[in-house]
């Protein structure tokens, strides 16, 4: 018998086995997709809220791609990520909604620690 429950160690990024459905992924064209789908993990792993500076967006999350300024254009244009100039980068639209904040993960590995040492309940 197969078990179905999925391990979660680690960071992971949740992504809606529905995600494909959403009209705004389906204009923004598959490339961009990629670029959403790997910005999702980037924000996931290194606990960003969201938010992909400039700089990440090159160097980290479209490293290897081709046109990476325009999927990320394309992306905000679409409304799956939104353009922060002031800050230099985009956020991932509904990020909060959907995952917890740096804060909270941070607090809940530290509670869990805590546990596993005796030291709470």
């Amino acid at each position: 018998m197969t078990n179905n429950r999925t391990r979660r160690n680690g960071s992971y990024a949740p992504l809606s086995a529905h995600y494909y459905k959403d009209d705004a992924i389906a204009l923004v064209g598959e490339r961009a997709e990629l670029l959403y789908v790997r910005g999702l993990a980037f924000c996931a792993d290194v606990l960003s809220d969201g938010f992909i500076s400039d700089v990440q967006l090159v160097r980290f999350v479209g490293a290897g791609l081709v046109g990476v300024k325009s999927r990320a254009v394309a992306l905000d244009k679409f409304g799956l990520w939104i353009r922060d100039d002031e800050m230099g980068g985009y956020w991932v639209r509904g990020w909060e909604k959907w995952n917890y904040s740096k804060d909270e993960i941070q607090d809940r590995l530290q509670r869990d620690s805590e546990r596993k040492r005796g030291e709470h309940p």
